[in-house]
């Protein structure tokens, strides 16, 4: 990695909990829990002319140090102190032989990550192949025409939103999803942080089929957190998915942006033919330093 001279009366430490009160709005909730709960993580500041500016924190995992929260405040970039944490953050992890990387997955939805991509690139930090795996971002008014014009497969009187449903019905669906590994949100199919009239699922003899579960996870955007449907109910998925933003359309203006994160192949074409300029807003890069 090649190393940027930082600028004059930069240092660079490491964050433990005593410390943490002067970094703490450089690290990500998460990563600062964890430093305050005195978890295994590595955490490195940077400190120039007495100002806390940058911010460095991660995990080991499988052999890779994994970066959770890295972030400089703008005033202070392009003066050396985010390559300086990486090299340091190097420097010490090379001493094991066991730990062969560090990585890094963030979206450009945040605008303060877009410097991110051409930063890394500089670093030697190559992309990750997402394997279909990815969150891409567009706007309502964006949608491709033809969604309107299609026919539903399936009658729309079986597909009903969260807030038409009992909590009996969801908690039911949710420890299904969870016996057939189905992708869940974060906080379960009745948490309070859904969008309930947005979130809607298929159901077929008082049993939930499928179901799409939308909050605004993915930096504030309206967020396709959830998505999954039983494999013999599979050619309901884009009606259910239909139903969703056609009702996002009649609450929000056409400016509002959404967030779908695809998870294989399929879920990519069929993306990709509602909308075909969906942008890919999350990345993974990666340094090997130990071959």
């Amino acid at each position: 990695m090649e190393k940027t001279k930082p600028a004059k009366n930069t240092q660079l430490g490491y964050i433990g909990k005593a410390q943490l009160s002067y970094f703490s709005t450089l690290l990500l909730p998460e990563a600062a829990q964890a430093v305050d709960r005195e978890e295994p993580i590595t955490a490195l500041g940077i400190v120039e002319e007495g100002v806390a500016c940058g911010a460095l924190a991660g995990y080991v995992s499988d052999g890779c140090f994994q970066i959770i929260s890295f972030y400089v405040a703008p005033d202070y970039r392009r003066r050396g102190g985010g390559s300086l944490m990486l090299h340091r953050l190097e420097e010490f992890l090379s001493e094991n032989s066991s730990i062969r990387a560090m990585e890094i997955s963030f979206t450009t939805a945040h605008q303060d990550n877009e410097a991110l991509l051409p930063f890394l690139n500089t670093l030697g930090f190559l992309p990750e192949n997402d394997r279909g795996r990815n969150i891409y971002s567009f706007t309502l008014e964006e949608l491709n025409e033809s969604l309107a014009l299609r026919t539903p497969a399936r009658s729309p009187a079986r597909i009903k939103p969260f807030s038409q449903l009992s909590e009996d019905v969801l908690r039911a669906a949710q420890k299904r999803g969870s016996t057939l590994d189905a992708p869940l949100p974060e906080q379960t199919l009745l948490g309070s942080d859904l969008e309930l009239e947005l979130s809607h699922a298929l159901i077929i003899d008082g049993t939930v089929k499928a179901y799409a579960a939308v909050d605004h996870s993915c930096c504030g955007a309206l967020t396709l957190c959830g998505l999954w449907i039983e494999e013999s109910h599979a050619v309901a998925l884009y009606t259910l998915l239909k139903t969703v933003i056609t009702r996002a359309q009649e609450l929000y203006p056409p400016t509002t942006r959404l967030a779908l994160q695809v998870v294989n192949d399929a879920s990519l074409r069929l993306l990709q033919g509602l909308v075909p300029n969906a942008k890919k807003i999350s990345f993974t890069y990666r340094r090997t330093f130990h071959k």
